[in-house]
């Protein structure tokens, strides 16, 4: 697991690299975090960052690997099988922020979208050329794409 550091210490760290705004460090900022969906495990973040590029989530993923700090990478916290639960002491690297379509090639059928763009927003974009992405309907409101792929979720199997 992780090192000892102190708090103080992981915020100046994580400030080098993105901006205030972007970190959350407080208990009571980080209690929303302590778990997704499924609320009956919990545990405590050191901390929980907000980056909104590639880039700034790998020089974040850089510091904590190069101090020893676990973390989580986590989309809307919707999901129910707590992929996104800290057992306590991880930095939750939250991808809300990076919700942009990016592109769309409807003749191949694909999107490329960053891991926070939600589901219905892609609906929503394509329906004008007669396009619908098809996740299980009911979260699609507020879940995300990068949760969906990262917890193997957001439709029904076969």
């Amino acid at each position: 697991m992780s090192t000892v550091i102190e708090k103080s210490e992981l915020v100046k760290w994580l400030s080098d690299v993105l901006p205030e705004d972007a970190i959350l460090y407080r208990d009571e900022d980080l209690r929303t975090y302590e778990c997704d969906g499924l609320t009956v495990y919990r545990g405590m973040p050191l901390a929980v960052v907000f980056p909104h590029s590639t880039e700034e989530v790998s020089e974040v993923v850089k510091l904590l690997h190069k101090h020893e700090i676990p973390f989580i990478p986590r989309g809307a916290g919707t999901g129910l099988s707590g992929g996104a639960t800290p057992y306590g002491g991880e930095v939750i690297i939250s991808l809300v922020r990076m919700k942009g379509l990016l592109s769309v090639d409807y003749e191949n059928r694909e999107a490329v979208v960053q891991p926070g763009y939600i589901n219905l927003k892609l609906s929503n974009s394509i329906s004008h050329r007669g396009y619908y992405y098809a996740p299980d309907p009911s979260s699609q409101a507020c879940c995300t794409i990068g949760g969906n792929v990262a917890e193997n979720a957001g439709g029904a199997t076969v």
